[in-house]
């Protein structure tokens, strides 16, 4: 994690200031983004914590069905979740403290009006 090569400096920035990563909408299915991007993280040495709310385990650690539940406060917070509900996922997190919100590609949300 200290180097992050063929980054930008504030994707470089990020993905070297955090070493834990909270996901929201992680997913058990390994066919899915919302796996397969998290699995590649920790294999990188990041630490995951999944939010699902089936709850369980994912990535060898618990999965909390919420993000406000989630017992530590969240710095990074990567979105696999449908572009309707980011601002809300975006407002969760900054109740929780998180100091980063990471969304994939295309999510877009537009205000009202």
């Amino acid at each position: 994690m200290d180097a992050v090569a063929g980054m930008d400096d504030v994707v470089a920035r990020i993905l070297t200031t955090y070493d834990t990563i909270t996901v929201v909408g992680a997913s058990g299915d390994p066919a899915k983004a919302a796996h397969r991007v998290p699995a590649l993280m920790q294999r990188h040495g990041w630490r995951i914590i999944p939010v699902n709310p089936r709850g369980g385990t994912l990535f060898g650690e618990p999965a909390y069905p919420a993000l406000g539940e989630i017992p530590e406060r969240a710095g990074l917070v990567d979105v696999f979740r449908p572009a309707r509900q980011a601002a809300e996922v975006a407002r969760q997190a900054a109740a929780t403290g998180a100091t980063a919100l990471w969304l994939q590609f295309g999510i877009v949300s537009r205000r009202p009006g």
